[in-house]
C-alpha cells in the first residue's frame, strides 16, 4: 500500500475500487469521528482533519487490505 493513506484512499475511490461510503464505514469503525460529508471533504482535500485521522484512515485501509477487500 502507498505510504500516504489519504492519497491511496482518494485513488481507490476515484478508480471505483471502493465507494467513499464503504471507506467511511471502515474509517468510522476504526474510531474516526468525521461524518460522511466531512469525510468526503477531507478525502478530497477540501477540509482538514486532526492528524490522528490520518492514522485512523491508515488503520481502516490496513483492515480492509487484510480482509482482501482492496
Amino acid at each position: 500500500m502507498e505510504s500516504d493513506p489519504l492519497k491511496a484512499a482518494r485513488t481507490l475511490v476515484q478508480k471505483h475500487d471502493i465507494s467513499s461510503d464503504d471507506l467511511w464505514a471502515w474509517y468510522w469503525a476504526n474510531g474516526g469521528s468525521a461524518e460522511p460529508l466531512d469525510f468526503d471533504a477531507y478525502l478530497f482535500g477540501l477540509e482538514d482533519r486532526d492528524p490522528f485521522d490520518m492514522k485512523i484512515l491508515a488503520w481502516a485501509m490496513e483492515d480492509m487490505e487484510e480482509r482482501s477487500l482492496l
